[in-house]
């Protein structure tokens, strides 16, 4: 704790001496995260300083916070709060969320971001009741609970071929639906690390879906119409005017594929920056009124696999390979966390798609033993995902789709 002594000691101090000793300090400070810098890049500090400046000035470049904080006044002792000040705005500052929380301020955050207490539209009410992106799949949305759950990070894992990026575009079309017929009527944001969004196959399956949505929705209102006309003795036959007054009329495939926005990555460094950069991108949605509710990235492992294959091919030795293993491991980790608060700040669902691997078990004496299917990307991985679903062929040695088997 500081005094009030301390307060008048300091302020008795000579001006002039003040800022020079306020300027030595932040040098001192700027040195030193510099010397870290350097240490963890294994190169001088002047290198280290020179690398901090080009990040800094391609930050700049495109409006983003800057990693090295201004301090041009520093040295006049006219502004000693600017450091402290500019932190906030420091990509490299601690984020607020890593200071402690009781548990009831967090149950309290998540009540009000998930059920808001504005009560002037009801249209507000019935979204924010909603907590599941249905799948239209009833047994795989009984088997989560009512579907993918908002404010969640959910790994979807299989082999090549089974489904994975097609139930992915499910997804994406379903997050449109209209929160008066058990939707979310949000948005959906694409990573698409392996290419099967973007090509003209990708689109093709997109509008089918899209086609299917809407029409499944006009479907349903005319069922809704026709038991109500029943009931009231009316007759069965339904108008198309009558259909058209409930559903809403920016419903059509084409308004469906407009909300959902895919990024197209070529590399590892593409997909991080783009991940990382899309709280900026999501809150200019947010502001046009028109909120994501689902990430999703196809796949995740996509890249740090190609780049681990690279590294092997090329002939690293085995120390360089330990190196880059556990820099992988602690990209994934920081890259779980961020995902996890990304889900839990924006309330939407994360679905990160996952290959599977090779694993080798080892017997009681440490030998080789047999080999089994995992998901890849490893235990630390493993450990921050909220659900994981790994989905198959259906296999019957009768040839026949016995539902006893299951």
């Amino acid at each position: 704790m500081t005094s009030a002594e301390d307060g008048c000691h300091v302020g008795n101090t000579n001006g002039e001496n003040d800022g020079v000793n306020v300027a030595n300090t932040t040098n001192s400070d700027r040195n030193s995260s510099f010397g870290n810098f350097a240490k963890e890049l294994g190169c001088s500090t002047s290198q280290a300083a020179d690398y901090a400046h080009e990040i800094d000035d391609a930050l700049g470049s495109v409006s983003l916070p800057r990693v090295i904080a201004s301090n041009e006044n520093d040295s006049n002792g006219e502004n000693t709060n600017q450091h402290e000040t500019n932190n906030d705005k420091n990509i490299m500052a601690p984020h607020t969320s890593i200071f402690p929380a009781t548990a009831a301020s967090i149950l309290r955050s998540k009540a009000n971001n998930h059920f808001p207490t504005n009560n002037s539209s009801s249209h507000t009410q019935s979204s924010a009741a909603i907590r599941q992106i249905v799948s239209f799949a009833q047994p795989l949305d009984v088997l989560l609970g009512g579907g993918f759950a908002l404010s969640e990070l959910t790994e979807i894992a299989g082999l090549p071929g089974v489904g994975k990026t097609q139930l992915a575009m499910q997804l994406c079309v379903d997050t449109r639906l209209p929160a008066s017929y058990g939707g979310v009527e949000g948005c959906a944001v694409v990573i698409d690390a392996e290419g099967s969004w973007s090509d003209a196959s990708g689109g093709d399956r997109l509008w089918s879906m899209a086609v299917a949505l809407a029409d499944h929705v006009k479907s349903s209102a005319s069922r809704k119409l026709a038991a109500r006309r029943a009931r009231e003795g009316a007759g069965a036959n339904v108008g198309e005017n009558a259909i058209s007054s409930l559903v809403p009329s920016s419903l059509t495939p084409e308004s469906i594929l407009e909300g959902i926005h895919i990024f197209r990555v070529h590399d590892e460094a593409s997909q991080t920056c783009t991940l990382y950069n899309l709280p900026k991108f999501l809150l200019e949605l947010e502001e046009k009124g028109t909120p994501v509710k689902l990430i999703v990235i196809d796949s995740l492992a996509f890249h740090y696999r190609v780049a681990s294959s690279s590294s092997f091919t090329n002939g690293n030795n085995s120390s360089n390979n330990k190196n880059s293993s556990l820099s992988t491991t602690h990209n994934l980790t920081r890259m779980a966390a961020f995902l996890t608060e990304l889900a839990s700040e924006f309330d939407l669902a994360v679905v990160a798609m996952n290959h599977l691997t090779t694993k080798i078990e080892k017997d009681d004496n440490n030998n080789a033993g047999g080999t089994k299917l995992v998901p890849a990307l490893g235990e630390s991985w493993a450990h921050s995902i909220t659900s994981r679903l790994m989905i198959d062929h259906y296999r019957s040695s009768t040839g026949t789709h016995n539902m006893d088997e299951w």
